[in-house]
C-alpha cells in the first residue's frame, strides 16, 4: 500500500447492485416495511452481551431491551425497571415493570435480571464486552418476582446507568442453548423478532404483544459497507434509513426531497496513538507535536457542517465528567515542527493507522484532510481499513498491523466520561498504566458526585497534557431518511424502532 491520502474502500457500484438484489427480494410496501442499511451487522449473531461497539447497538435495540435508559441530559429513565433506590451505598434496588414477556412467551421477572448479569460477572461472561460495563457488581438477589437487590463491590452511583448497557435476553432460551446457541436463534422482548437471519441482511417481523408494539410490520437490516452505497439505495427507492453517512450524502438525499437526521455522538473521535508499541509515538513531544500539526476547525467546517465541536480531551463536552477547563489543541504547525525536531523526527516517519472506514460521518475525506496536514510537518499518514469485526479483535486481543486506530472514547450509555477507561482493569490499552488504574478505581468508587467529578477532572487533564491519542472532533451521526419516514428519533445512539413509521 502506499502512503497516499486516497483510499478505496470498495466498489460502490458492486456495494449497490448487490444491495439491490437483496432488496428485490423483499416483499413491497403493502405492508410497513422499513429498510434500514447500516455498515455493518454483528459479528456476534444475536448474542447481546459480545459487543458494545455502535453498529450493534443500533440493531440490537429493535430486539432487545436493557433495565434502564439514559437520555440526551444523561438522566436515567425507567424502561423494564420502573423505579429504583439506593439502600445503602452498596446495594440498589430495582423495581421491575409488570406484564412484559417474550416474544417466545417467556415472562420478564426478576429471574431474567438475575440470569443475565449473573452470566456477565462469571468467569465465563468476562469475556464479553457489556460485562465491563457491570464490572462493579458482586451479586444479584430476587426479593421478589419483580424486585431486585443489585450488590456491588464498591459505592458505585453510576450503576443505574450503566444497566443501560446490559439488555435482557430471555433466561429459558439462554440457559437451554448457551451463549453460542442463543446468538443463533435470539429472543427479547422488544418491538421485533428474528425470522432470517443472513450474512448481509436481517429479516425481521413485529412482536405484536411487545410491551412496546411497534407501528410497523416488518424490518430489514442490510449491510452496505460504503455511506455512497447506503444513500444510493434510499434515492433508488431500496431503502428507508441509511445509517452514518457524511454532509455530501446529506445534500443528494435533500435535492430529491429526501430528509436527514443529525445524532449526537457518544464521544470524542481520535487516532489512538499505540505507544506501548514503542516508535515515534512513544514519545510524548511527538504526540504532542501530532496534536498541533492538524487544523480540526477547517475539516469541520468543511466536512462536517460544523455540527460538532473539536475534542479537548478524552470524552465529549456533554459527559458527566468533562472539564471545560481543557481546551483544545490549536492549530500550530510550526510548533508541531519544533517539538519533532526537538524529538529527533525532524525529518519525519510514517504512521500506519487502521480504521473502520465508512462508520462515522465523512470519515475517509476527514483523515485525507489529516494527513494532508500531517505531511505539511513531515508526517505520512497511511490509512488502512479493516472490517468492524477485526477491530473489535484487535481491541481485545491485540495484533495490530501499525501504531494507531481510529477510537472515539464512546461513553455510551451512561454518558459518564469515566466509562472509557473501565477496559484498563481487563486489558491493557495503549492509555492504561498502573497510575490511571489507580485514579480510575478511587473515582469509580467515590459515591459523592462532586467529589467523583473532581476526581474525574484530574484524569481527563492528565490525558489532556499527555495525549494518548490525535484529538480530532466529538463525535456525530448524519443519517439519511426516505421521505416516507416519520417519528426517526435516535436518542444516544438507541433508535427508536416502536415509534417509526412509513407512509405509503
Amino acid at each position: 500500500m502506499n502512503h497516499s491520502p486516497t483510499h478505496n474502500i470498495g466498489n460502490p457500484l458492486a456495494l449497490i447492485m448487490s444491495a439491490l438484489t437483496i432488496f428485490a427480494a423483499q416483499p413491497a410496501h403493502a405492508e410497513k416495511h422499513l429498510r434500514v442499511t447500516s455498515y455493518s451487522l454483528p459479528a456476534a449473531l444475536g448474542n447481546v452481551h459480545r459487543s458494545t461497539s455502535s453498529s450493534e447497538i443500533y440493531i440490537w435495540a429493535a430486539m432487545f431491551d436493557p433495565l434502564t435508559m439514559v437520555d440526551d441530559d444523561a438522566k436515567v429513565q425507567p424502561w423494564l425497571a420502573t423505579r429504583w433506590e439506593s439502600i445503602n451505598p452498596l446495594t440498589w434496588r430495582f423495581h421491575l415493570r409488570r406484564d412484559v414477556r417474550f416474544s417466545n412467551g417467556e415472562a420478564f421477572t426478576s429471574d431474567t435480571v438475575q440470569t443475565n448479569l449473573n452470566y456477565l460477572i462469571s468467569p465465563e461472561g468476562q469475556r464479553e464486552s457489556v460485562a465491563r460495563a457491570v464490572s462493579a457488581i458482586e451479586k444479584v438477589i430476587a426479593i421478589d418476582d419483580f424486585t431486585v437487590d443489585i450488590v456491588t463491590k464498591y459505592p458505585d452511583i453510576m450503576l443505574p446507568g450503566e444497566l443501560a448497557m446490559a439488555r435482557m435476553t430471555a433466561p429459558g432460551q439462554w440457559r437451554k442453548l448457551g451463549p453460542d446457541g442463543f446468538a443463533k436463534a435470539p429472543i427479547g422482548t422488544g418491538p421485533f423478532q428474528v425470522e432470517r437471519w443472513e450474512a448481509n441482511h436481517i429479516d425481521l417481523s413485529a412482536f405484536k404483544d411487545s410491551w412496546i408494539a411497534p407501528k410497523l410490520d416488518k424490518l430489514t437490516f442490510i449491510k452496505l459497507p460504503d455511506a455512497i452505497s447506503r444513500t444510493q439505495a434510499i434515492l433508488s427507492d431500496n431503502a428507508d434509513v441509511a445509517i452514518v453517512i457524511g454532509p455530501e450524502e446529506v445534500a443528494s438525499l435533500q435535492a430529491e426531497g429526501h430528509t436527514r437526521h443529525i445524532s449526537r455522538g457518544t464521544g470524542a473521535m481520535g487516532l489512538a496513538l499505540l505507544k506501548n508499541l514503542g516508535g515515534p509515538v512513544a514519545d510524548k513531544r511527538v504526540r504532542l507535536a501530532l496534536n498541533y500539526a492538524v487544523n480540526k476547525e477547517r475539516y469541520i467546517a468543511g466536512l462536517l457542517d460544523n455540527a460538532v465541536k473539536p475534542a479537548s480531551q478524552a470524552t465529549p463536552s456533554y459527559a458527566i465528567g468533562y472539564d471545560p477547563s481543557l481546551k483544545p489543541f490549536p492549530y500550530d504547525p510550526a510548533k508541531a515542527r519544533a517539538l519533532l525536531k526537538d524529538a529527533g523526527y525532524e525529518k519525519g516517519f510514517t504512521i500506519v493507522a487502521e480504521a473502520i472506514l465508512g462508520g462515522s460521518a465523512a470519515d475517509t475525506a476527514i483523515f485525507q484532510y489529516i494527513a494532508q496536514d500531517l505531511a505539511a510537518v513531515g508526517v505520512t499518514l497511511e490509512m488502512r481499513s479493516i472490517p468492524n469485526s477485526e477491530m473489535i479483535k484487535r481491541i481485545n486481543f491485540g495484533g495490530w498491523a501499525g501504531q494507531a486506530y481510529n477510537i472515539d472514547f464512546n461513553i455510551k450509555p451512561s454518558l459518564d466520561a469515566l466509562r472509557a477507561f473501565v477496559p484498563c482493569f481487563t486489558r491493557d490499552l495503549y492509555f492504561c498504566d498502573d497510575e490511571l488504574r489507580a485514579a480510575v478505581r478511587t473515582a469509580q468508587s467515590e459515591f459523592n458526585l462532586d467529589k467523583r467529578l473532581g476526581l474525574v477532572h484530574q484524569i481527563l487533564k492528565r490525558l489532556h497534557d499527555d495525549p494518548p491519542m490525535l484529538y480530532m472532533h466529538e463525535t456525530v451521526m448524519f443519517d439519511g431518511l426516505h421521505k416516507r419516514v416519520t417519528g426517526y428519533k435516535p436518542s444516544n445512539l438507541i433508535i427508536n424502532y416502536h415509534q417509526i413509521d412509513v407512509t405509503p
